[in-house]
């Protein structure tokens, strides 16, 4: 038998063997699957595929001539030896130690002589025993024996240092283990090499394979650390389609080349795994092939080599080699190696020069503890660096959110960005604008930098019919609005819409009610000729905050104001200014629409409020005891905050030391609000000074169950957080549309966008998702074809950087995206397109229970707790492009399983 190493590659497959932990439920693989290695006979799915692969590369095993390699054949004394002599790598200093006397009764083949002679003299094997062993059966040569199972268990044991443990093992069959050899195969029990079969035995003299021997010795790694010819160990510092880059201990850095043909795998799984297994900043053992490129790769912990400090940044010093950066009142500087400069990303995982950091920028560095050096490996920015220009059309507007989304003509690439704080908007004509000015189908320039929309300018304004004139009469009844065109006396009637916009400056949230006869007037047509929006060009609505009630006279319905030093609100003739109210004016408390007469009865003297007006006339007036807008400036010195309030009105609020809650976060400060944050500040019983700031921000969950009639709502975030809340007044439910919807509909993994304010939620709304089979991939387009089920393929627009998880690891380049890839497509909280692909895992068919809709597989093994799933609402069970039911599936069957938040959502039979 020829052990010598040979350079071969193996792909994952499915466990089978019960002495090496693995039971073999179903059937076992037949010749006919395709073998991925130079072994014919290990075919695709053989159990110790990994194993095999790895002691191979090692140089530890081989075949048996003509591409076999006999996994099932019995594994000689000799031969196991010789395995364990590689595996101390001490070959050459058998090979060199000299051939030693044998009694006549103690024999080994030749090319297996000076292997057993140096374990004998090692240590590994005791002359005592193993002569007596041969004496006791010496029908057969001592080395041509097969190993049994108690045998090699004591070889293991004393390969790796260990010696025998003490008491006996709770094997039903413990008594038919030799008593010299007991206490090995507790040891190796205890140690994880070896396990038992069924029914709690253990088979002492039951013969080993070659398969199961390359397993032992495979997981004898874990309790030995050596070192193989052309094997490395060091820190994973990135791996991607083309490569795996390791640190070693000494400093140095190595790029290995990977293909179709490397091999990945972890010490704490008996299965080769994928790539994206692996965990960058663990520990990793690289196999490098001959020419140099990585044939196997494992994950020997997951534990990170490295440690992370935040700070803003003073200066990079290239002549240094250096980051400085300050946090808090402490400046220290950080070395990075010249030769292999640390990577930087963006907050979008947009790769940035190191020269290129901007002065103060909030900084994260990664740093290299594995090594003495201790170099900066990783920087990563609090800020996006994207800057660019650009044109597009406008696809969408979110005027309370600031955000828009425009299709860019050079790349097609959709992208929804907010607009900076100081963002300049003009329309066509070049006069300033506001973001509801901005409409869908426009064709705009803009600039982004720091990731905002910086300016926005509208070069064509999309198409639609208008007219204008001076408003008559609008008749509810009808459904119509009624003007005159100027020069004209005929009044002309336009039917409108249902829910007609209504555009009113400086007016949020205008109704048709809002409007005076004599308004000037632009009426939007849409292609049946009625009006879909009204914009009163004549007027605008002025917004006063923080005003304080001098006098009210409610018989004339006049209103007399002072400012918060109470100096009287003046005309522009120095006398008092008297406000009108009308009948149309709108009354809040915090936003909520109260009744007139319960309006009237808080105008009290001394009262503050808040007032829209156009001229003499009041519009609307609220009562406030918050304000819910998006900071400006928080200025921490004069304990003072800036708002932009939802009407685009400002207003500037005092604190002392109000609480401040943030969602998932604890003990946070006012010096935590920061520009840009969307908040609701809390006023104190006399208005005057904020006591309580809210951050309002949305967070994804998973619904895990709904009780529709206590009316509670139970949800899962990302980080396994579960919350609970009640649904009640001040909790809207919405569907993916935006539409009201019942708590009934919330079904157990429906996946929710959740408003919150603080840690109070306000919005519950249901994201759209769709899952499907990649059947095309456009990177450059940034499109993806699915497939649903067995509907037709539909072409999805991602960007070329979508948020791409699979198996937990993320990226963000559609090039992560395969075809036949199944994926799951929705957006996050931040309206990020997502691509989760959801991998499938290979089992048996056993049955299928449809009262409690549940999906049963065959055990793998007798601790197999993963034998059933419930099947979603959805699942698409087929063979091919045919659709079958669970019926058509026959017990033992292979099966290939996807499963999307706890439930079956595709089963395929091969």
């Amino acid at each position: 038998m020829s052990l010598k190493p040979r350079n071969w590659l193996l792909s994952i497959l499915l466990l089978a063997m019960l002495w090496s932990g693995a039971a073999a439920v179903g059937p076992a693989p037949t010749a006919s699957a395709a073998s991925k290695t130079p072994f014919t006979d290990v075919v695709a799915g053989h159990w110790a595929e990994k194993h095999i692969a790895k002691l191979a590369l090692q140089g530890l095993i081989a075949g048996k001539g003509a591409n076999l390699f006999a996994p099932n054949d019995s594994v000689k004394r000799q031969d196991a030896v010789i395995i364990a002599i590689r595996f101390l790598g001490l070959e050459q200093k058998a090979l060199d130690s000299g051939v030693a006397a044998f009694p006549s009764t103690f024999n080994v083949s030749s090319y297996a002589n000076l292997y057993v002679s140096y374990a004998l003299k090692e240590g590994l094997l005791n002359r005592t025993e193993e002569f007596a062993l041969a004496e006791a059966d010496s029908k057969v040569n001592w080395g041509e024996a097969p190993a049994t199972r108690e045998w090699i268990a004591r070889l293991l044991v004393r390969t790796i240092g260990k010696t025998a443990a003490a008491g006996t093992t709770s094997f039903a069959d413990n008594v038919s283990i030799d008593k010299d050899l007991v206490g090995y195969v507790k040891a190796a029990v205890d140690l994880d090499l070896v396990k038992g079969l069924s029914g709690n035995t253990f088979a002492p003299k039951g013969v080993v394979t070659r398969a199961t021997a390359a397993t032992l010795f495979s997981r004898a790694e874990a309790a030995k650390q050596l070192a193989y010819s052309k094997q490395t160990t060091g820190m994973l510092l990135g791996a991607d389609a083309n490569a795996v880059t390791v640190l070693q201990a000494n400093g140095t850095a190595t790029a290995y080349a990977v293909g179709t043909g490397t091999l990945y795998s972890r010490l704490d799984s008996e299965a080769l795994t994928a790539q994206d297994a692996l965990k960058v900043y663990g520990t990793v053992n690289v196999i490098a092939a001959a020419d140099g490129s990585a044939a196997y790769v494992e994950q020997a912990s997951d534990t990170p080599l490295v440690k992370t400090v935040q700070g803003k940044l003073v200066v990079v010093s290239a002549s240094k080699s250096a980051i400085t950066l300050l946090s808090g009142e402490d400046v220290q500087s950080y070395s990075y190696d010249p030769a292999r400069l640390p990577s930087v990303t963006d907050a979008e995982n947009n790769k940035v020069a190191l020269a290129d950091l901007p002065e103060n920028a909030d900084l994260t560095l990664t740093i290299d503890t594995y090594t003495q050096s201790g170099k900066v490996i990783a920087v990563k920015t609090g800020q996006s660096a994207v800057v660019r220009s650009g044109t597009g059309t406008v696809l969408s507007v979110d005027a309370a959110g600031r955000k828009l989304q425009i299709k860019d003509d050079a790349t097609s690439i959709a992208d929804t960005r907010t607009l900076a704080a100081n963002a300049v908007l003009r329309t066509v004509s070049g006069v300033p604008a506001a973001i509801g000015d901005i409409k869908v189908g426009d064709t705009v320039a803009y600039e982004i930098k720091g990731g905002l929309y910086t300016t926005v300018t509208v070069t064509k304004s999309a198409v639609a019919a208008s007219a204008t004139g001076t408003l008559f009469k609008i008749d509810t009844s009808a459904q119509t609005i009624q003007y005159r065109v100027a020069g004209a006396s005929d009044i002309i009637g336009k039917e409108y819409v249902a829910g007609v916009a209504v555009k009113i400056s400086g007016l949020n949230g205008a109704t048709l009610a809002d409007l005076y006869p004599g308004d000037a007037v632009t009426l939007t047509l849409n292609a049946e000729g009625k009006v879909t929006a009204v914009e009163a060009t004549g007027r605008s609505v002025q917004v006063q905050n923080g005003l304080v009630v001098n006098t009210y006279l409610n018989d004339l319905k006049l209103l007399i104001l002072q400012d918060n030093a109470g100096n009287v609100i003046k005309d522009s003739t120095g006398s008092p200014k008297t406000f009108t109210l009308g009948s149309g004016v709108r009354y809040d408390l915090n936003g909520t629409t109260i009744t007139a007469d319960a309006g009237t009865s808080m105008l009290y003297k001394g009262r503050k409020v808040d007032i829209g007006y156009s001229g003499t006339n009041i519009v609307s007036i609220s009562f406030v005891a918050q304000y819910k807008g998006t900071v400006s400036s928080n200025n921490t010195t004069t304990k003072t905050l800036q708002l932009l309030l939802d009407n685009n009105s400002t207003v500037t609020i005092p604190y002392t030391s109000p609480t401040v809650e943030i969602y998932g976060q604890t003990n946070r400060t006012y010096a935590d609000i920061k520009a840009g944050d969307r908040i609701v500040a809390l006023l104190d019983g006399g208005q005057n000074y904020a006591v309580g700031l809210l951050v309002v921000k949305t967070v994804q969950f998973e619904v895990v169950s709904v009780d529709a009639a206590a009316a509670k709502l139970k949800a899962k975030a990302s980080d396994g957080s579960v919350a609970e809340w009640t649904v009640g007044t001040g909790f809207a439910l919405q569907d993916a549309s935006g539409n009201a919807a019942q708590l009934s509909g919330f079904a157990a993994g429906t996946l929710l966008n959740v408003t919150l304010q603080g840690a109070t939620p306000t919005l519950a709304k249901i994201v759209p998702s769709t899952f499907g089979r990649v059947v095309a991939i456009d990177t450059s387009a940034g499109t993806i074809d699915l497939r649903t089920g067995a509907g037709a393929a539909v072409k999805q627009t991602v960007g070329t950087t979508p948020l791409v998880v699979r198996n937990g690891v993320s990226s963000n380049s559609l090039s992560a995206i395969q075809l036949d890839d199944r994926v799951e497509l929705r957006k996050d909280e931040n309206d990020r397109t997502i691509l989760n692909v959801v991998t499938p895992v290979s089992k048996t068919y056993w049955r299928t229970d449809k009262t409690s809709n549940t999906f049963y597989y065959q055990k793998e093994s007798l601790s197999d707790d993963n034998y059933s799933v419930a099947l979603s609402p959805q699942v698409y069970i087929h063979q091919g492009d045919t659709l079958i039911a669970t019926d058509s599936l026959n017990f033992g069957d292979p099966i290939n399983v996807y499963v999307l938040r706890g439930k079956a959502i595709e089963i395929v039979k091969p």
